[in-house]
C-alpha cells in the first residue's frame, strides 16, 4: 500500500505541474470539446490529457488519469483553468466505480472503487485550489475504455468535493464545497 501511495503522490504533483500549461487548442465553453466537467457554475473543456498504470505489490493495477484545460481555461478569473485527476484499479475492468477518497481505493485492489480530484484556478497565477472526496459518496463513476486502449470516466450525478489543499494563496471567493459532474474525461 506504500508503494501505491507514493504513485498516487507523485502522479498527483506531476498532474499540478502538468495542469499550469498555457497552450490554447480552442477548447472553451463555447467550443467544448469531447470531454468537459462542471465544478458548480463553471464548465471546463478538456485541453490536454495524460494516462498512466502501474503494476501494484497486490496484483493489481493502478491506472491514474490527469485531463486539463489549457490556454484561459475559460475565462472565469481566478476560476480559469481547471484539472482532473482521477485513480482507480483498471485490472477491474469497465463498468460502474463507487467514488471514494484515495485512502478507501488504495486500501481496497479488489473493488471497484475511483478517486477523483478537481483543481481549479490552474490557468492564472493568482493561487489554485484542490477538492476532493471527504468521505465515500455512494455516487458511481462510469468506466468506459477506447478502442486506443485509454479509459474515458464519466459521472452524471453530481458529487459534491470539499476544499483540500490551497496552493499560491487559493483563490478568495473560492467556496468550501462544489459539485462536480463529468462526461467522457480521459
Amino acid at each position: 500500500m506504500r508503494k501505491a501511495l507514493q504513485f498516487l503522490s507523485l502522479f498527483l504533483t506531476a498532474t499540478l505541474l502538468f495542469s499550469c500549461g498555457k497552450k490554447d487548442d480552442g477548447a472553451s465553453p463555447n467550443n467544448q470539446g469531447d470531454a468537459t466537467w462542471s465544478m458548480g457554475t463553471y464548465v471546463y473543456a478538456r485541453g490536454a490529457s495524460s494516462q498512466s498504470s502501474q503494476a501494484n505489490t497486490n496484483g493489481g493495477i493502478i491506472t491514474a488519469i490527469a485531463t486539463t484545460t489549457v490556454g484561459s481555461g475559460g475565462n472565469y478569473g481566478a476560476f480559469s483553468g481547471s484539472a482532473l485527476t482521477m485513480t482507480f484499479y483498471s485490472n477491474l475492468g469497465e463498468g460502474k466505480y463507487t467514488l471514494a477518497p484515495t485512502e478507501v481505493v488504495v486500501a481496497n485492489p479488489g473493488a471497484r472503487f475511483i478517486n477523483i480530484d478537481c483543481t481549479i484556478g490552474t490557468a492564472v497565477n493568482t493561487g489554485a485550489v484542490l477538492y476532493s472526496l471527504a468521505a465515500s459518496s455512494g455516487v458511481t463513476a462510469d468506466v468506459t475504455k477506447d478502442s486506443n486502449g485509454k479509459f474515458h470516466v464519466t459521472v452524471s450525478t453530481p458529487v459534491t468535493l470539499t476544499k483540500k489543499i490551497v496552493v499560491g494563496g487559493g483563490i478568495a471567493d473560492a467556496k468550501g464545497t462544489y459539485d462536480l459532474t463529468i462526461k467522457n474525461a480521459y
